[in-house]
């Protein structure tokens, strides 16, 4: 069955069927949830149900076979529009919602979706990254949004509702989706033929995302993972011994400093998920105070690196600090 090919997010599914049987679908949605976790196949896997030729639109299911089931394969579905932040983009181009300059308000997508469908009942949008539309990209599309055409579904596709304007949170229904279960990721990447074993310890860190998992495969992030977990498995945390051996493997990765910030910010969310698995398995009020001001100092390490500190200082001070504040605490088991 088409939905097969969706992990998790049932609820959603069910409340769906349930919107379209009773006559109630709606115009315009808010897909909310983590990046990576699957919130994009569903609008299309969504998309297919409603454009399907043999089955009904109350069953939403897809049967694969027929001409629309094979124009969404091939990702050519004529009355599908969907639109994307473009890679080496901040923001989402106004001109992808009303059109170039020289054609403005005669193409993009708001004036697609205006247009007549070509083969289904009905046109659907799914807007990705729906939370780097700038102001003016979300007032171009505020009254697609307030008088949207017969039929027509919008989907837009944020990690965050509070990072969308009121003004699109207003218009569209929000439909929240958790993040799937360690052993779901692994299903997934089972599937993607990936050998696993290296990223099972691991896994948690993806949070339920299949996306950050995939990064999580990069045999380099493991070694830093390895060096930060060696570095905490001592008490108190020995500052000079793990900025030497965190540095070595920072060395040994290289690349530009672009990337060297990238890595030093696993390290960091390395540091943090060690420090929160401490925190989980004590009861202990003062060990739970002390981990809990190397918890601060790993979020000012953040903050630092954003600040563009240089990433030797933003480690040695991280560390430093962490070995600093880890004096007397018990070892973690």
């Amino acid at each position: 069955m088409i939905w097969d090919q969706l992990i998790g997010h049932q609820a959603q599914i069910e409340m769906f069927r349930r919107a379209v049987s009773r006559g109630r679908l709606g115009q315009g949605y808010l897909l909310v949830g983590p990046p990576g976790i699957g919130k994009q196949l569903f609008a299309r896997l969504l998309a297919q149900c409603l454009f399907c030729e043999r089955f009904d639109e109350a069953d939403l299911q897809a049967c694969e076979e027929c001409n629309s089931c094979r124009q969404m394969w091939a990702g050519n579905h004529p009355d599908l529009l969907t639109i994307q932040l473009p890679e080496g983009k901040r923001t989402l181009p106004i001109s992808l919602l009303v059109g170039e300059d020289n054609a403005r308000g005669r193409s993009g997508l708001c004036y697609e979706i205006a247009m007549a469908p070509m083969s289904a009942a009905r046109r659907i949008a799914i807007i990705n990254d729906a939370e780097t539309m700038s102001e003016e990209a979300v007032n171009s599309l505020l009254k697609t949004l307030e008088e949207p055409p017969v039929g027509s579904i919008l989907f837009l596709i944020v990690p965050n509702v509070d990072l969308i304007l009121p003004t699109i949170q207003s218009r569209c229904q929000p439909i929240h989706f958790a993040p799937l279960q360690a052993h779901q990721v692994l299903e997934l990447l089972h599937a993607e033929q990936v050998d696993t074993k290296q990223i099972e310890p691991m896994i948690h860190i993806a949070e339920g995302s299949l996306d950050v998992a995939r990064e999580l495969l990069e045999p380099g992030l493991r070694k830093l993972w390895q060096a930060v977990e060696k570095a905490f498995s001592r008490i108190p945390v020995p500052a000079s011994a793990a900025i030497r051996e965190v540095a070595a493997v920072l060395e040994e990765l290289g690349g530009d400093t672009a990337t060297q910030r990238e890595y030093l910010q696993w390290i960091i969310r390395f540091s943090i998920d060690n420090l929160r698995r401490q925190l989980s398995q004590t009861e202990d009020v003062a060990r739970w105070d002390q981990l809990g001001t190397m918890l601060d100092r790993c979020f000012e390490a953040h903050q630092h690196l954003q600040q563009s500190m240089p990433v030797p200082l933003c480690l040695e001070a991280l560390f430093t600090e962490i070995g600093r504040r880890s004096r007397g605490l018990p070892a973690f088991a």
